[in-house]
């Protein structure tokens, strides 16, 4: 990282490409930021404006549930199967790690 007060790498040196790299991830990270915290807001308005008391069919049994706990809770398992699908196996992260390995031999 350079100072505020250096003058700025010339372009094609290894540091500049490396602090262009860095300012693309940053963006890539804010971006993603501000798509989910849009998405959890169109979340949280639509689950308050469907507040009311339903009658909910559950696998054995049937209750009278507002429908904003229905949608939170599928929300936060979509989230989890989300989250679990999404993740890199063990078995995927070990044959990564073989094959870096074998590189490293050669």
């Amino acid at each position: 990282m350079r100072r505020e007060h250096e003058p700025p790498p010339p372009p094609g040196t290894p540091q500049a490409d490396h602090e262009r790299e860095l300012q693309r991830a940053r963006q890539s990270r804010i971006a993603k930021a501000l798509v989910a915290l849009f998405l959890v807001v169109i979340f949280v308005v639509f689950i308050v404006q469907n507040s009311k008391h339903t009658r909910i069919d559950y696998v054995f049994f049937h209750k009278n549930t507002r429908l904003i706990w229905i949608m939170l809770a599928c929300g936060i398992l979509g989230g989890i199967v989300g989250f679990l699908i999404g993740r890199p196996g063990k078995q995927i992260r070990l044959r990564r790690k073989k094959d870096a390995d074998k590189g490293d031999k050669r």
